[in-house]
């Protein structure tokens, strides 16, 4: 997949990424030793086999689907996902992905019109001396000079600490499972049909308040050396959310990262995303086709309220949580 598709995929992480660095209850920890100071350190490992994942099926006269609360990153360990997923998957005739990544065509030329600072500002003029220096510190630890990004908008900057936590986190992009069933699509030459476009996503980020930007960017600098591991986290959760700590770990997880942030990224980030999300799973819906639809959306979508099935609850459909 061309690099440019991974870095989209950092752009959508931010709500799982930032503030979602609570970590109690870890799987499997034990003591080691620092060789340098000779204290006891510990130390958590993480095993990513598991039956994980949240699944939902509404029946509507001749037509079915089924919404599965997906993560965008995973573990090579991850699969195959549960027999009730994989099942669901394989009934389906169409795929609901948030976007289709394999679709995805942006140039660098295109990224830069977006990104760049349009009144002339510069990064050092909006944020702070001492959080300027702690993100020059970070890029610095990756090979960067932050003063060649000084141009460029925090949210940007953003994706691109996304992209370096998702380098010390045991995820990747690689093994997304929105990714996982997009390329089993093409194999089963399956429809695929978007939820969403690229250009609204990046209307949305792009739209954010330049102090909307700033608090977001400052919270993840300062929460930086936590991201990784709590990243680590989640996708321990998300892979055993078949048991009730794990369920509990995602909501936990991704809710924590809401609450970091200010009403018109949760507005525009999750509310007005999801009913436009169940607005097309209900014409689809409603089109009455006989098909089985198959919708891959971030579980955030699906347990930060208002989510996707509430809302087609409250539309009338009778929802079965089957997984």
């Amino acid at each position: 997949m061309p690099k440019m598709k991974f870095l989209l995929y950092s752009v959508f992480l931010m709500i799982v990424l930032t503030g979602c660095v609570t970590n109690d209850e870890s799987p499997n920890e034990h003591e080691k030793m620092n060789e340098e100071t000779g204290e006891n350190t510990t130390d958590t490992t993480y095993n990513y086999d598991g039956d994980g994942g949240f699944l939902w099926k509404i029946d509507h006269e001749e037509t079915t689907a089924y919404i599965h609360g997906s993560i965008h990153l995973g573990h090579v360990d991850y699969y195959p996902l549960s027999n009730e997923i994989e099942e669901a998957y394989a009934s389906s005739d169409i795929i609901l992905p948030e976007i289709n990544m394999f679709e995805v065509d942006i140039t660098e030329e295109e990224l830069n019109e977006m990104a760049i600072f349009d009144d002339g500002k510069t990064l050092d003029e909006v944020l702070s001396e001492d959080v300027y220096n702690h993100l020059s510190d970070i890029f610095k630890k990756n090979g960067v000079e932050l003063e060649s990004l000084n141009k460029y908008e925090p949210w940007y900057i953003e994706t691109l600490l996304s992209g370096f936590v998702q380098e010390e986190s045991d995820l990747s992009a690689e093994y997304g499972v929105d990714l996982y069933f997009l390329q089993l699509a093409i194999e089963d030459n399956k429809e695929i049909i978007e939820l969403e476009t690229v250009e609204s996503q990046y209307d949305m980020l792009t739209g954010f308040s330049l102090d909307t930007q700033t608090d977001r960017l400052e919270t993840f600098i300062e929460t930086y050396e936590e991201q990784a591991e709590g990243l680590n986290n989640l996708g321990y959760h998300w892979i055993n959310s078949n048991t009730e700590e794990g369920k509990e770990g995602v909501k936990e997880s991704l809710s924590t990262g809401f609450e970091s942030s200010d009403d018109e990224f949760q507005q525009e980030m999750n509310d007005n995303r999801n009913i436009d999300m169940a607005n097309k799973i209900d014409d689809l819906l409603q089109s009455n086709s006989g098909q089985t639809y198959f919708a891959i959306i971030g579980a955030a979508h699906t347990v930060i309220e208002p989510s996707v099935p509430s809302i087609l609850k409250e539309k009338g459909y009778d929802i079965e949580r089957i997984y």
